[in-house]
Order: structure tokens, then C-alpha cells, then sequence
């Protein structure tokens, strides 16, 4: 039991508590969740999470909105171009629940400054594409014992066809492989996105331009309806 727990019950969840009970949808209101990089996956994660009906919500994102990203950044319009990611996602859940209490940093998790912000969660979502940022969070999530779900999506794509789609979810928590241990991270890589653009401009290793990786955002939502999944099975009796 969880003393202390309003029973939850209203038309909004209805389907919902049906399914996992009114006990379980109190859990979910009372949690307060992070989440990590709010790009393709991270956008449709908030969105999925603010209608399962989580209130308390932690963005963290440092950058803006691009042209680019439309195709598949949930919640965007072409006049959000410009606009930082995690005011983007904010708005979202809140025309979805307009009671949500949200804290919303346009910051880099990487940035020592910015990740006590991760302190004050529950639960834990790593959306980002950068080892750096993941191997700090899935630290974190280990030292702090605090539950984490890591995801990703790679299309590999040869003259214009795509040959491999590769989705995945992994929960990190205490008795669980880290992501280290399952080969998800490369620590050279980690290096080279910890230096600064002085360090980087010097480094032999560090060679060529970044060049943008496929999206799609019917695989992003893919993953992070799973993540979802992986998040209600963790709090309430959903198998």
C-alpha cells in the first residue's frame, strides 16, 4: 500500500484506472518525472506521460528549435522555430493539463551546474543521442538509486533506402546492467564530446563535421510508446 495516497478516480484516466486501478493512477499523479532531452523521442515521451497523467515534470534540453526538427519534434509548429526545445514541451503538457508543475531548463545535463536539477526526480527519462550526456544520467541513476529508462532509435540508411532500423529501451536501476555493460556506450566517444571547441579545434582525433542522422517520427514514437510501457509496468500492476 502507500499510505498517504489520495484515490484518484476521475472521467479523464477513466479507461485508465480500469485498467491498473485507482491506486496506481495516484502513484503516477504523485511522481515527479525527469526528462532528458526533449527532441523526437523526449517530446513524445512528455506527451504520452502528461496523458497517462503525471503532474510533476523536470525538461531539461539546451537547444532550440530548427527547421529540421518539425518532422518529428511533438507539440512543434513552424512558429516555434527558434523557440528553446523544453518551452515547446512545456506548452504541450500544459494544453494537456494545465495543472502540471513543470521546471523547464534549457540547459546541457553535461554542464555540473545543471544536474542537481536531475535530484529532486523519481524517475528518470534519457532521451538524448550523446554518450557524454548518457553516461552522466546513467551514473547518476545508479549513485542516487534513482530508475531510468535509456532509448534510441538508428536508421541506417544506403543510397537512399533504409537497410536497418534499430529501436531500444533499457531500464537502469540498481541489480541492472548499466549501459557500459551493455556495450551502448563508447568511451572515446564520451571524450571527445566532454572537450571543450578549444580542446576540440586541437584534438588529431577529432576530424570532419557532424552529419544529421535519419528521423523518423512514427519510430521515435514507436520507442517511446514502449518506454511508456516499460514506465506504467514499473509503478502499477501493468505486466
Amino acid at each position: 500500500s502507500y499510505p498517504g495516497l489520495p484515490e484518484i478516480s476521475n472521467l479523464a484516466h477513466d479507461r485508465q484506472v480500469r485498467a491498473f486501478g485507482p491506486r496506481g493512477q495516484a502513484i503516477i499523479s504523485h511522481i515527479t518525472v525527469a526528462i532528458v532531452g526533449l527532441g523526437g523521442t523526449g517530446s513524445a515521451v512528455a506527451q504520452q506521460l502528461a496523458h497517462l497523467g503525471v503532474r510533476r515534470f523536470i525538461l531539461i534540453d539546451p537547444d532550440v528549435v530548427e527547421m529540421t526538427n518539425l518532422n518529428r519534434l511533438v507539440g512543434a509548429t513552424p512558429a516555434d522555430i527558434g523557440r528553446p526545445k523544453v518551452d515547446v514541451a512545456e506548452r504541450h503538457i500544459r494544453s494537456i493539463n494545465p495543472a502540471a508543475e513543470i521546471t523547464a531548463l534549457r540547459a546541457d545535463i553535461v554542464d555540473e551546474a545543471t544536474l542537481p536539477a536531475l535530484y529532486g526526480a523519481d524517475f528518470l527519462f534519457l532521451c538524448t543521442d550523446s554518450h557524454a550526456s548518457r553516461a552522466v544520467v546513467g551514473q547518476l541513476a545508479y549513485q542516487f538509486l534513482l530508475p531510468c529508462i535509456d532509448m534510441g532509435v538508428s536508421i541506417t540508411v544506403r543510397e537512399n533506402a533504409i537497410t536497418h532500423v534499430t529501436g531500444r529501451t533499457q531500464m537502469l536501476a540498481p541489480g541492472l546492467p548499466c549501459l557500459v555493460c551493455t556495450q551502448a556506450l563508447d568511451g572515446e566517444q564520451i571524450r571527445r564530446e566532454m572537450l571543450t571547441p578549444e580542446q576540440r579545434a586541437a584534438d588529431p582525433y577529432v576530424q570532419g563535421i557532424h552529419e544529421p542522422q535519419p528521423a523518423v517520427i512514427s519510430l521515435n514514437s514507436t520507442v517511446a510508446s514502449l518506454a511508456a510501457t516499460m514506465f506504467l509496468s514499473a509503478l502499477t500492476p501493468v505486466p
